[in-house]
């Protein structure tokens, strides 16, 4: 019984980047060092984006108990991976850019951009803004306005 359950699954690492540029991402994934497996198809949830790097742990199911006939269905990059999740904590997470949307426990959203940007295409609607520096957008004040070409000095509070 162990070795079907061996046979139908399978525990490796991906060699090399995937590649996604067919119907269905594909990756490489060394399973011993003599069982190698190429092209093998990663299954993923609708909506989700994932390339996972070089190194990364692969599960594959193999259905029929063939390697050959096997498909990736859930990958973990040890390094990369996000830590430090409360219970009931979900998001997005690029450790190599060092990204992350975290819908919080709380029922927050932080959203913290490795490079320090945050590159909206499109409009943003918000029902109110309140900078870091607590000027609040919908109803803030300027001084120094007079008439003609003057401008004013910076928002206040």
């Amino acid at each position: 019984m162990s070795r079907l359950i061996r046979w139908l699954f399978g525990l490796g690492r991906s060699t090399l980047a995937v590649r996604d540029d067919g119907p269905v991402q594909t990756v490489q994934v060394r399973l011993s060092s003599r069982e190698l497996l190429d092209a093998r198809e990663v299954l993923t949830a609708y909506g989700l984006i994932s390339a996972p790097p070089p190194g990364t742990d692969m599960l594959l199911v193999c259905g029929s108990g063939d390697r050959s006939d096997s498909v990736v269905v859930a990958h973990n990059h040890q390094k990369y991976r996000y830590r430090g999740a409360q219970s009931g904590e979900t998001g997005l997470h690029n450790g190599v850019a060092g990204s992350t949307i975290l819908l919080k426990a709380n029922g927050d959203v932080l959203i913290i951009p490795g490079s320090g940007k945050v590159v909206v295409q499109g409009t943003v609607t918000a029902k109110d803004f309140i900078t870091e520096a607590g000027v609040k957008l919908s109803d803030h004040t300027h001084g120094g306005v007079e008439k003609g070409s003057d401008a004013t000095t910076g928002p206040q509070g």
